[in-house]
């Protein structure tokens, strides 16, 4: 008998002991990569994150940027050290790349495939104009160039990731993991559709509409405008850098079955460009356009399912924080709101919601 309670004790200690360890046992955090961000996106996100708005468990960024990036990493690590945010880590990665080398394994390879393997999504962000001769045009005068090694590298990453129309050199990463998440948001969705050998619009009012003078792009329906062209002829410092217009659904059971929307739903979107997808690059359908049809706002892939790139932006945090600054979309208005305070008044907010609700759930089964 005493033997038998002896064997008990010592089986009740192992048992406590091993649940005490499996207590201690850290969970797995999901990592998601956030390519080349400036401090404004950073700031973005983590607004969206400590609002739950992004709701993903045990989630950590890692802010990869390429060497030669022109977005200065050490302005972002500042921003992320003085504000003691714990859940942002920090990457460099180091390579040659040049537009001869961009689509084919190269010095970053390696780099892609690690940083893939190690992570469950990645988000491409917004930024200046991608060099035209990078999809085959020359550079129109209403092109800005600014940040062409940022370009070079997330253009390779995106080859790497997504495969390219009429290339088979390499086989893409995604076919390991068909179920990763990549998401493009502005240059970002820009930068899949070149990266998979489509191409693009210079300028919108000038290549789409055939205009060249700023008043008559203002003299529009505010739809078809998609950045803000009265700081071109005012200097008033309260006009936003933005527009807001509505967009039109051509895959509505994407938005319907994923988001939640209804049918013919035409939500307003934040948007800051002047560029467009012209023709879709390889595995691309287009799934939202301008309300008018000639502005792809939206595309999807057609075999991996978990990517999607968008024209505008619903990351930006003065679009979700109603204590961010007050401010005009025209110099007429004669009351400042802030971004937040105009989509929940134009109805649109909650489309930006479910568009981080979508995307925060991808991740609960990973």
């Amino acid at each position: 008998m005493r033997r038998l309670v002896l064997n008990f004790i010592v089986i009740t200690v192992f048992f406590v002991s091993v649940f005490s360890q499996n207590q201690n046992i850290p969970e797995h955090e999901t990592r998601v990569i956030l390519v080349n961000p400036g401090v404004f996106y950073l700031k973005s996100l983590v607004y969206l994150s400590d609002h739950k708005i992004i709701d993903i468990k045990n989630l950590e960024y890692l802010a990869v940027f390429y060497e030669k990036s022109e977005i200065d990493i050490g302005e972002a690590k500042k921003y992320v050290q003085e504000n003691n945010i714990d859940y942002i880590k920090f990457q460099t990665v180091s390579g040659n790349l040049s537009p001869e080398n961009l689509y084919r394994e190269n010095s970053c390879t390696q780099s892609f495939k690690k940083l893939f393997d190690e992570s469950e999504g990645i988000i491409f962000l917004g930024g200046w104009d991608l060099p035209p001769a990078l999809y085959g045009q020359k550079t129109s005068l209403l092109t800005g160039i600014h940040t062409p090694n940022r370009h070079y590298f997330e253009l390779s990453f995106l080859y790497h990731l997504l495969g390219r129309t009429g290339n088979t050199e390499l086989k893409p990463l995604m076919d390991e993991k068909p179920d990763y998440i990549v998401f493009g948001i502005c240059l970002g969705m820009q930068t899949m559709n070149v990266a998979s050998g489509g191409d693009m619009y210079q300028d919108i009012p000038h290549d789409i509409y055939g205009l060249d003078y700023v008043e008559d792009v203002l003299a529009m329906d505010k739809d078809n405008i998609h950045r803000s062209y009265w700081r071109n002829i005012d200097t008033d410092k309260n006009l936003d850098n933005h527009s807001l217009h509505r967009i039109k659904f051509t895959d509505n059971k994407f938005w319907t079955k994923r988001f939640g929307m209804k049918k013919n739903q035409t939500p307003y979107v934040v948007s800051s460009h002047h560029q467009a997808v012209k023709n879709i690059g390889k595995g691309f359908k287009v799934i939202v356009v301008s309300m008018d049809g000639k502005v792809i706002e939206g595309l999807k892939h057609e075999k991996y399912k978990n990517v999607l790139g968008v024209q505008f932006h619903p990351e930006f945090y003065t679009l979700h924080d109603p204590d961010s600054k007050k401010m005009k979309i025209k110099p007429s208005d004669t009351q400042l709101m802030t971004e937040y305070e105009m989509m929940k008044r134009l109805g649109g907010y909650d489309f930006q919601v479910k568009y981080w609700k979508y995307f925060s759930s991808l991740f609960v089964n990973k």
